[in-house]
Protein backbone atom coordinates (compact mmCIF):
# COMPACT_ATOMS: atom_id res chain seq x y z
CA UNK A 1 0.00 0.00 0.00
CA UNK A 2 1.45 3.30 -1.00
CA UNK A 3 1.79 6.21 1.85
CA UNK A 4 -0.16 9.35 1.09
CA UNK A 5 0.75 12.45 1.21
CA UNK A 6 -0.79 13.08 4.50
CA UNK A 7 1.17 10.54 6.07
CA UNK A 8 4.41 11.33 4.25
CA UNK A 9 6.84 13.44 6.95
CA UNK A 10 6.53 16.97 5.69
CA UNK A 11 9.69 18.39 4.95
CA UNK A 12 10.84 22.11 5.44
CA UNK A 13 11.66 24.67 2.98
CA UNK A 14 15.36 23.96 3.87
CA UNK A 15 14.83 20.07 3.05
CA UNK A 16 12.94 20.66 0.02
CA UNK A 17 15.93 23.00 -1.38
CA UNK A 18 18.29 20.30 0.16
CA UNK A 19 16.62 17.66 -2.01
CA UNK A 20 17.35 20.52 -5.08
CA UNK A 21 20.78 20.54 -4.35
CA UNK A 22 21.14 16.93 -4.89
CA UNK A 23 19.72 16.67 -8.16
CA UNK A 24 21.82 19.12 -9.39
CA UNK A 25 20.57 22.50 -9.06
CA UNK A 26 22.45 25.43 -7.92
CA UNK A 27 20.80 28.86 -8.90
CA UNK A 28 18.01 28.51 -6.46
CA UNK A 29 19.10 29.17 -2.81
CA UNK A 30 15.56 29.89 -1.35
CA UNK A 31 12.65 27.77 -1.00
CA UNK A 32 9.06 29.11 -0.02
CA UNK A 33 5.98 27.30 0.50
CA UNK A 34 2.50 29.49 -0.06
CA UNK A 35 -0.44 28.88 1.16
CA UNK A 36 -2.92 30.39 -1.56
CA UNK A 37 -5.89 29.09 -4.26
CA UNK A 38 -4.52 28.71 -7.55
CA UNK A 39 -0.85 29.42 -7.97
CA UNK A 40 1.61 26.58 -8.33
CA UNK A 41 4.78 27.49 -8.43
CA UNK A 42 7.04 30.62 -9.51
CA UNK A 43 10.63 31.43 -9.34
CA UNK A 44 11.25 35.01 -8.30
CA UNK A 45 14.57 36.99 -7.97
CA UNK A 46 16.26 36.06 -10.86
CA UNK A 47 15.56 32.41 -10.43
CA UNK A 48 17.00 32.24 -7.22
CA UNK A 49 13.80 31.64 -5.14
CA UNK A 50 11.65 29.17 -5.69
CA UNK A 51 7.72 29.45 -4.58
CA UNK A 52 5.37 26.45 -4.22
CA UNK A 53 2.44 25.80 -3.22
CA UNK A 54 2.50 24.93 0.62
CA UNK A 55 1.01 21.12 -0.83
CA UNK A 56 4.56 20.71 -2.04
CA UNK A 57 5.57 20.06 1.55
CA UNK A 58 4.47 16.24 1.05
CA UNK A 59 6.46 16.28 -2.79
CA UNK A 60 7.45 12.43 -3.72
CA UNK A 61 10.89 12.01 -5.77
CA UNK A 62 9.30 12.29 -9.03
CA UNK A 63 7.54 15.76 -8.19
CA UNK A 64 11.35 16.79 -6.68
CA UNK A 65 12.81 15.16 -9.74
CA UNK A 66 10.37 17.51 -12.40
CA UNK A 67 11.06 20.65 -9.56
CA UNK A 68 15.27 19.89 -10.09
CA UNK A 69 13.89 20.34 -13.74
CA UNK A 70 12.55 23.53 -13.54
CA UNK A 71 14.90 25.12 -10.91
CA UNK A 72 18.20 24.58 -13.35
CA UNK A 73 16.02 25.11 -16.42
CA UNK A 74 14.96 28.82 -15.15
CA UNK A 75 11.34 28.04 -15.78
CA UNK A 76 9.69 26.67 -18.70
CA UNK A 77 12.25 26.73 -21.63
CA UNK A 78 12.04 23.29 -23.26
CA UNK A 79 10.05 20.51 -24.07
CA UNK A 80 11.53 18.66 -20.78
CA UNK A 81 10.64 21.42 -18.48
CA UNK A 82 7.02 21.55 -20.29
CA UNK A 83 6.40 18.15 -19.28
CA UNK A 84 7.89 18.79 -15.44
CA UNK A 85 5.79 21.71 -15.05
CA UNK A 86 2.60 20.01 -16.42
CA UNK A 87 3.60 17.31 -13.97
CA UNK A 88 3.50 19.37 -10.77
CA UNK A 89 0.95 20.93 -12.11
CA UNK A 90 -1.72 17.54 -11.90
CA UNK A 91 -0.50 16.45 -8.91
CA UNK A 92 -3.43 14.84 -7.16
CA UNK A 93 -2.62 16.09 -3.72
CA UNK A 94 -2.10 19.97 -4.92
CA UNK A 95 -6.10 20.20 -6.46
CA UNK A 96 -6.73 18.33 -3.22
CA UNK A 97 -5.04 21.09 -1.00
CA UNK A 98 -5.97 24.11 -3.36
CA UNK A 99 -9.51 23.05 -3.46
CA UNK A 100 -9.49 23.10 0.91
CA UNK A 101 -8.28 26.44 0.58
CA UNK A 102 -10.97 27.26 -1.95
CA UNK A 103 -13.36 26.12 0.54
CA UNK A 104 -12.07 28.27 3.32
CA UNK A 105 -11.86 31.28 0.93
CA UNK A 106 -15.36 31.19 0.09
CA UNK A 107 -16.48 30.12 3.60
CA UNK A 108 -14.59 33.28 5.03
CA UNK A 109 -16.57 35.20 2.37
CA UNK A 110 -19.99 34.08 2.55
CA UNK A 111 -19.60 34.62 6.39
CA UNK A 112 -18.09 37.80 6.66
CA UNK A 113 -20.27 38.77 3.46
CA UNK A 114 -18.27 40.37 1.19
CA UNK A 115 -17.25 39.49 -2.60
CA UNK A 116 -13.69 39.33 -3.89
CA UNK A 117 -12.39 42.27 -4.80
CA UNK A 118 -12.01 43.45 -8.39
CA UNK A 119 -9.38 45.63 -9.47
CA UNK A 120 -10.75 46.68 -12.74
CA UNK A 121 -12.56 49.93 -13.29
CA UNK A 122 -16.11 49.84 -14.80
CA UNK A 123 -15.03 50.14 -18.34
CA UNK A 124 -13.13 46.97 -17.77
CA UNK A 125 -15.59 45.41 -15.78
CA UNK A 126 -18.13 46.06 -18.29
CA UNK A 127 -15.51 44.66 -21.14
CA UNK A 128 -15.48 41.14 -19.28
CA UNK A 129 -18.95 40.73 -19.00
CA UNK A 130 -19.59 41.93 -22.45
CA UNK A 131 -16.97 39.51 -24.01
CA UNK A 132 -18.16 36.14 -21.16
CA UNK A 133 -21.66 36.84 -22.30
CA UNK A 134 -20.40 36.26 -26.27
CA UNK A 135 -18.28 33.40 -26.09
CA UNK A 136 -21.09 31.84 -23.86
CA UNK A 137 -23.65 32.34 -26.25
CA UNK A 138 -20.97 31.17 -29.57
CA UNK A 139 -18.65 29.15 -28.59
CA UNK A 140 -20.78 27.19 -25.30
CA UNK A 141 -23.80 27.44 -26.69
CA UNK A 142 -25.15 29.30 -23.27
CA UNK A 143 -24.18 26.33 -21.56
CA UNK A 144 -22.59 28.76 -18.84
CA UNK A 145 -24.65 30.15 -16.29
CA UNK A 146 -24.77 33.94 -17.08
CA UNK A 147 -24.24 35.24 -13.71
CA UNK A 148 -20.47 33.97 -12.81
CA UNK A 149 -18.58 36.69 -12.02
CA UNK A 150 -15.64 37.51 -13.93
CA UNK A 151 -12.94 39.87 -12.39
CA UNK A 152 -10.10 41.15 -12.43
CA UNK A 153 -6.81 40.19 -10.05
CA UNK A 154 -3.75 42.06 -9.70
CA UNK A 155 -2.28 39.65 -7.44
CA UNK A 156 -1.30 36.65 -9.82
CA UNK A 157 2.32 36.61 -10.45
CA UNK A 158 2.76 33.63 -12.52
CA UNK A 159 -0.78 32.27 -13.20
CA UNK A 160 -2.98 33.71 -16.09
CA UNK A 161 -6.25 32.73 -14.41
CA UNK A 162 -8.03 31.02 -12.09
CA UNK A 163 -11.88 29.07 -12.07
CA UNK A 164 -12.62 28.66 -8.61
CA UNK A 165 -15.29 26.16 -7.51
CA UNK A 166 -17.73 25.84 -5.54
CA UNK A 167 -20.12 23.19 -3.73
CA UNK A 168 -23.62 24.59 -2.03
CA UNK A 169 -24.74 23.04 1.24
CA UNK A 170 -27.33 21.09 -0.86
CA UNK A 171 -24.36 19.32 -2.80
CA UNK A 172 -24.90 21.27 -5.92
CA UNK A 173 -21.62 22.54 -7.74
CA UNK A 174 -21.37 26.00 -8.88
CA UNK A 175 -18.88 28.54 -9.77
CA UNK A 176 -17.91 31.11 -7.58
CA UNK A 177 -15.80 32.80 -9.95
CA UNK A 178 -13.55 33.29 -12.68
CA UNK A 179 -10.37 35.99 -12.30
CA UNK A 180 -7.72 37.08 -15.00
CA UNK A 181 -4.77 38.48 -14.56
CA UNK A 182 -4.99 42.23 -15.17
CA UNK A 183 -1.74 42.61 -17.34
CA UNK A 184 -3.63 40.63 -19.92
CA UNK A 185 -5.92 43.62 -20.17
CA UNK A 186 -2.23 45.65 -21.44
CA UNK A 187 -2.20 46.27 -25.44
CA UNK A 188 -0.29 43.21 -27.35
CA UNK A 189 -1.82 40.71 -24.81
CA UNK A 190 -5.04 40.34 -27.01
CA UNK A 191 -4.55 36.62 -27.73
CA UNK A 192 -3.38 36.03 -24.32
CA UNK A 193 -6.60 37.32 -23.09
CA UNK A 194 -8.82 35.85 -25.58
CA UNK A 195 -7.41 32.38 -24.89
CA UNK A 196 -7.05 32.54 -20.91
CA UNK A 197 -10.81 33.10 -20.71
CA UNK A 198 -12.08 30.62 -22.92
CA UNK A 199 -9.65 28.38 -20.74
CA UNK A 200 -11.17 28.96 -17.86
CA UNK A 201 -14.96 29.05 -19.08
CA UNK A 202 -14.03 25.88 -20.11
CA UNK A 203 -13.10 24.50 -16.50
CA UNK A 204 -16.14 26.04 -15.39
CA UNK A 205 -18.27 23.92 -18.14
CA UNK A 206 -16.53 21.06 -16.77
CA UNK A 207 -16.85 21.76 -13.64
CA UNK A 208 -20.69 22.24 -13.45
CA UNK A 209 -21.10 19.26 -16.20
CA UNK A 210 -19.17 16.19 -14.75
CA UNK A 211 -17.53 17.95 -11.43
CA UNK A 212 -13.95 17.61 -12.78
CA UNK A 213 -10.80 20.01 -12.24
CA UNK A 214 -7.72 20.55 -13.67
CA UNK A 215 -7.05 19.54 -16.80
CA UNK A 216 -7.90 15.84 -17.54
CA UNK A 217 -9.66 14.64 -20.70
CA UNK A 218 -13.02 15.97 -20.08
CA UNK A 219 -11.81 19.59 -19.94
CA UNK A 220 -9.30 19.11 -22.87
CA UNK A 221 -12.50 18.03 -24.82
CA UNK A 222 -14.31 21.27 -23.27
CA UNK A 223 -11.20 23.34 -24.90
CA UNK A 224 -10.95 21.32 -28.11
CA UNK A 225 -14.45 22.02 -28.58
CA UNK A 226 -14.36 26.24 -27.88
CA UNK A 227 -11.23 26.52 -29.50
CA UNK A 228 -8.85 27.29 -26.69
CA UNK A 229 -5.35 25.18 -26.68
CA UNK A 230 -5.63 22.31 -24.66
CA UNK A 231 -2.36 22.62 -23.01
CA UNK A 232 -1.63 24.18 -19.07
CA UNK A 233 1.22 25.91 -20.34
CA UNK A 234 1.72 29.12 -22.01
CA UNK A 235 4.82 29.28 -24.79
CA UNK A 236 3.80 32.45 -26.04
CA UNK A 237 5.45 36.36 -24.73
CA UNK A 238 3.03 37.86 -22.20
CA UNK A 239 3.46 41.88 -21.95
CA UNK A 240 3.43 42.50 -18.02
CA UNK A 241 3.36 45.83 -15.78
CA UNK A 242 7.41 47.13 -15.46
CA UNK A 243 6.16 47.85 -11.58
CA UNK A 244 3.45 45.48 -10.06
CA UNK A 245 1.96 48.93 -8.20
CA UNK A 246 1.43 50.64 -11.55
CA UNK A 247 -2.42 50.59 -12.38
CA UNK A 248 -3.90 49.22 -15.54
CA UNK A 249 -6.67 51.16 -16.67
CA UNK A 250 -7.12 50.10 -20.17
CA UNK A 251 -10.07 48.70 -21.96
CA UNK A 252 -9.62 46.57 -25.06
CA UNK A 253 -11.72 47.16 -28.08
CA UNK A 254 -14.52 44.51 -28.65
CA UNK A 255 -14.19 41.58 -31.07
CA UNK A 256 -15.74 43.03 -34.24
CA UNK A 257 -18.46 40.65 -34.21
CA UNK A 258 -19.23 42.33 -30.42
CA UNK A 259 -18.97 45.87 -31.90
CA UNK A 260 -21.46 45.15 -34.30
CA UNK A 261 -23.78 43.64 -32.24
CA UNK A 262 -23.58 46.52 -29.28
CA UNK A 263 -24.45 48.98 -32.11
CA UNK A 264 -27.02 47.23 -33.27
CA UNK A 265 -25.88 46.05 -36.86
CA UNK A 266 -26.09 42.35 -37.79
CA UNK A 267 -23.79 41.24 -39.80
CA UNK A 268 -24.39 38.29 -41.79
CA UNK A 269 -21.92 35.54 -43.40
CA UNK A 270 -19.25 36.36 -40.16
CA UNK A 271 -17.72 33.46 -39.35
CA UNK A 272 -16.75 32.57 -35.83
CA UNK A 273 -13.28 33.81 -35.24
CA UNK A 274 -11.15 31.20 -33.70
CA UNK A 275 -8.62 31.62 -30.09
CA UNK A 276 -5.24 32.20 -30.56
CA UNK A 277 -3.12 29.17 -29.67
CA UNK A 278 -1.27 30.16 -26.16
CA UNK A 279 -0.57 27.64 -23.28
CA UNK A 280 -1.49 28.58 -19.39
CA UNK A 281 0.18 28.45 -16.24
Amino acid sequence: MRPSATSRRALTPAEFLDELRKRGVRRVNCVRYRDNRSTVWSLTQRGTVLNVHIAFRAATRSILDAFAVLAREGGVRSPASSRAAEKVSDWPELARAMEAARRRHHRDQSENGSATHCCGTPGQREYLRAVYDYFNQTRFDGALPPDIPVRLSRRMRSALGHMLPGIRRDGTRYVVEIALNVDLMLSGNGAERTDTLLHEMAHAADWLESGSQGHGDSWREWARRVGCRPDTLYDRPVRFRRRRRDPVERVPPLPPALRGRKNGKRRHGQSQPKAPAVRHA
